[in-house]
């Protein structure tokens, strides 16, 4: 059976239920693909360097991880290496959160050994070409980098080699397919596949246990909302809640995709009572008729699983200081609804409450929600035919 070494995001306690999704995803492909694969999981610090959080430590996800620093020689043993989702090779994030959480957890001493650890780990600086031409890497994002990045005369020349000399790439929205087709010099080549996370399809995430908490939902007979966690939710946002529930009959419900209590502005929206599982979470999305969130994952997951999402995001997603998180801005959700012509679900802190409410009404009773649906389901299904060929291929040939 063939070795695949599949290295990921750190999600420190699966309290990210957008990253665990996309992990999910993979092993969605890896049972559809023929001959089967042996996958091995890496990460720079595993799930359990915290305690993880409640819903998911009674699931037995169908993976476990190894900490990558400790085992960057176990890779040339594998027969394709593969990076899946996030913004793993971006200078933002080396800079940024990977840097931050090795020190936060005592991996690194400094900010100078964590940068040569991830160097190391995710711009493979000590691997050798060979294992790169067996390297793809599926669903991550450049969208942050510029020239001002590649000038810099560590990570510059160590991403160009990582870029230009592995596999295969795709990336999850078509600015950086943009750019990847610059540094590869490569017009040719379609480097725009999906955000790694709707590479499951309706139904392939029902391994997942539930409990009656997602079950109870009455097909379309709730609006799942979860707001808060990235956006500053505006004053008119409340009452456009409300008006959308009115206007399609659907009462207004809040998911818990992280755990965080209410923000007060909304705190009249009532959870499902009972406890839940990461199963939950996700089971319950094709249920509800519509889901309302500031988070790009629930918005991905939930386009995905055939719902419509109206997703809240800034008017100017840039971020306000030096020291706020790049991978945390709202470009990344505004661009992802543009690119499937679906900018009419992503409503600005500034918009108008009324005007907003009748779009949307008319969009999701018309068609034109499912019409977004079925151009997003397309492209993913498209782009992991194209992922799980190329894989097929790679592992097929002689070493």
């Amino acid at each position: 059976m063939a070795r695949v070494a599949v290295i990921t995001a750190p999600n420190i306690g699966y309290r990210n239920t957008g990253m665990l999704t996309v992990d999910l995803a993979f092993e969605s492909l890896r049972r559809r693909m023929t001959p089967e694969i042996d996958a091995t999981w890496y990460t720079l610090h595993t799930p359990e360097t915290v305690p993880l959080r409640e819903c998911a430590r009674d699931t037995d996800l169908p993976f476990h991880f190894h900490p990558l620093a400790e085992h960057l020689d176990t890779l040339r043993d594998h027969d394709a290496v593969v990076f899946w989702g996030d913004f793993l090779h971006t200078r933002h994030y080396l800079e940024q959160d990977a840097t931050n959480r090795l020190l936060d957890f005592g991996f690194a001493e400094d900010r100078g050994a964590a940068r040569n650890l991830l160097n190391r780990t995710l711009l493979f600086a000590d691997q050798p070409d060979e294992l790169l031409a067996r390297t793809l890497s599926y669903g991550g994002t450049i969208l942050h980098n510029s020239q001002s990045d590649y000038e810099d005369k560590e990570y510059g020349p160590l991403f160009s080699r990582l870029v230009t000399r592995s596999r295969r790439v795709w990336v999850r929205d078509p600015l950086s397919a943009a750019k990847i087709a610059h540094l590869r010099r490569d017009r040719t080549t379609d480097y725009f596949g999906s955000d790694a996370a709707l590479l499951s399809r309706p139904g392939d995430l029902d391994h997942l246990p539930t409990t009656e908490w997602s079950r109870a939902v009455p097909d379309g007979g709730a609006i799942g909302v979860f707001l808060g966690a990235r956006t500053r939710i505006p004053e008119w946002l409340p009452a456009f809640c409300q008006d959308l529930s009115e206007r399609l009959g659907a009462p207004l419900e809040w998911l818990p995709w992280f755990d965080r209590d209410i923000p007060a502005p909304v705190g009249h929206i009532a959870p499902r009572p009972g406890r839940h599982t990461i199963g939950d979470l996700v089971g319950v999305l094709p249920r509800y008729r519509l889901v309302i969130t500031d988070t790009y994952h629930l918005s991905v997951n939930a386009w995905g699983a055939g719902t419509p999402a109206v997703c809240v995001g800034a008017p100017e997603p840039t971020p306000k200081t030096h020291d706020d998180y790049l991978t945390l801005s709202d470009v990344k959700k505004h661009v992802f609804h543009m690119a499937y012509d679906a900018a009419d679900f992503y409503l600005s802190t500034q918009e108008g409450h009324r005007q907003g409410v009748d779009r949307l009404v008319r969009l999701l009773e018309g068609g034109g929600a499912e019409a977004v649906a079925a151009r997003i389901r397309a492209h993913a299904d498209y782009s992991a035919t194209a992922f799980t060929e190329t894989l097929a291929s790679l592992l097929d040939a002689p070493r």
